[in-house]
């Protein structure tokens, strides 16, 4: 069985057609691709945002852990020079002792590894408070128990929410 040349020409036309016609729907399902992560890493940055803003006014609210009782509670602490930035989502400090903590939405057994991390280059970013004792800790707005009890092995401190936290804000109030 031979291909006359004409049948040649048209397959490849068909064959271009068709190519070209992938390669409109590949561009189509890319850009909804990066729409939809757009959307997502929105999304995820939202949560990491209501997180870090509910534990942030909670420790602003009641500035103790455990016994020890905070003067200053700082949200988004970033140190160190451009391109070589730390940020800590919220830092206590008093006169002898400073609390890190890295907040999660949902916090996972790995996330463990971040609050070490943290806290042994705190020391470094901020040499004022070299002599100081340092606590780390993971707060999350849902903590797995398995997070919970391997934070706990490893000397971290744990932050979850518990019952109903409201700030009830009536100024400016009126029936209507």
């Amino acid at each position: 069985m031979s291909i006359t040349d004409q049948e040649l020409r048209d397959l490849v036309a068909n064959l271009a057609i068709s190519q070209a016609k992938t390669d409109a729907q590949i561009a189509k399902t890319d850009a909804k691709f990066k729409t939809m992560q757009k959307m997502l890493d929105g999304i995820s940055g939202n949560q990491g945002s209501v997180a870090e803003e509910f534990f942030y006014n909670s420790l602003k609210s009641k500035p103790v852990l455990g016994n020890i009782q905070f003067d200053r509670v700082t949200p988004q602490l970033i140190v160190g020079r451009k391109g070589k930035q730390n940020e800590y989502d919220v830092v206590l400090v008093n006169g002898a002792s400073v609390g890190i903590v890295e907040v999660k939405y949902k916090a996972h057994v790995n996330d463990l590894e971040q609050v070490h991390a943290k806290v042994q280059r705190f020391r470094t970013d901020c040499p004022e408070f070299k002599d100081f004792a340092i606590y780390g800790g993971i707060a999350g707005l849902s903590v797995p128990h398995a997070v919970s009890e391997a934070a706990k092995v490893q000397g971290l401190f744990v932050l979850t929410r518990k019952g109903v936290a409201l700030d009830v804000q009536t100024e400016g109030m009126r029936e209507f």
